[in-house]
């Protein structure tokens, strides 16, 4: 994923029936990994990233984005947000609380923004759930931004910018849903940024620079994008799925490398319609194929309540 050359400089980040299954990997934020000898937690699915290894510098700032289990507006966690303050030497910098598509670069830093663009289709809207409580006049905010590299001019070409910005105390659980804005409605994106934030200022090319009021917080849960179908991309995998043969004519053959509570394979064509779905009780299973047409078929794997692999097949007559 190359470098996204936008800069967010000193900008303010700040339905009826919405679904709370995230089309977004761990858009719900409910699964969570600790890490190791420092103590605090990373999402997991490898979509949404924090800045909470700058707790592990010298000059920590402390951890800026915690797994919240005290309020939700559904599941067990939700994602908490807390813009720090560092002290290096006699420069103050303010950390934001951030969690999104985003990751550090150290040797000048910056921030790495962006994930793969894997679905088939573009999003209509924009949606999620938030609690809202800035200092002193902050703001806080939610932003997506689709992108697609442009091989002439050797930059991003934007497709799609929202930024939603959330002014004063906001302490229920409130429906941001906005439709997604299009500068480029023919072009389908390459890269997608989801930045969740606490404050305003926010300076990804150069975070030295982000600025907004220390203690400012947010909370995020159920963040997710409509429409977007073929199926979500899971960056790391928590179970191996094989699939033989590829193609298929008549069955597949379905293994996994261990054993899963309440599994389940479900299988989608290139429009996002459910084609099958399909129990696991075992690590292996033989399915039943010949009732699908010809063509590129999405599967997703399902165990312990989330999605934990997808991938893709070919049936062929």
């Amino acid at each position: 994923m190359k470098k996204l050359l936008v800069l967010f400089a000193f900008v303010c980040f700040g339905l009826n029936g919405f679904s709370q299954v995230s089309t977004l990997p761990n858009g719900g934020f409910e699964s969570w990994t600790q890490k190791p000898n420092w103590g605090y937690y990373e999402p997991d699915g490898g979509f949404f990233h924090t800045l909470n290894i700058l707790d592990t510098v010298p000059t920590s700032a402390g951890v800026s984005v915690y797994r919240c289990s005290d309020t939700v507006h559904s599941g067990s966690y939700s994602a908490r947000c807390i813009t720090r303050l560092m002290q290096i030497v006699t420069l103050k910098v303010t950390i934001p609380g951030v969690i999104g598509t985003l990751k550090i670069n150290w040797s000048n830093s910056t921030a790495i923004l962006g994930e793969k663009y894997t679905w088939t289709t573009k999003p209509d809207r924009f949606q999620g759930y938030y609690q809202s409580y800035p200092l002193n006049g902050d703001t806080t905010a939610a932003i997506l931004l689709l992108s697609k590299w442009n091989t002439g001019t050797h930059h991003r070409d934007t497709i799609a910018y929202n930024r939603l910005v959330f002014k004063g105390t906001v302490s229920t659980w409130t429906l941001f849903d906005t439709p997604v804005t299009y500068l480029n409605n023919t072009t389908m994106p390459d890269s997608i940024t989801v930045l969740l934030l606490s404050c305003a200022g926010y300076n990804a090319q150069y975070m030295m620079g982000s600025v907004g009021q220390i203690g400012s917080q947010a909370y995020f849960d159920d963040v997710t994008l409509t429409n977007i179908s073929g199926i979500e991309y899971i960056f790391h995998p928590t179970v191996d799925v094989k699939i033989s043969p590829n193609p298929a004519s008549s069955y597949i053959n379905v293994s996994l490398d261990k054993a899963v509570k309440d599994g389940s394979f479900e299988i989608y064509d290139v429009q996002g319609k459910k084609s099958g779905q399909f129990e696991m009780s075992d690590i292996s299973a033989r399915i039943n194929v010949s009732n699908l047409a010809s063509g590129v078929y999405y599967y997703r794997f399902r165990g312990n309540g989330e999605v934990m692999n997808t991938g893709s097949f070919i049936v062929t007559r």
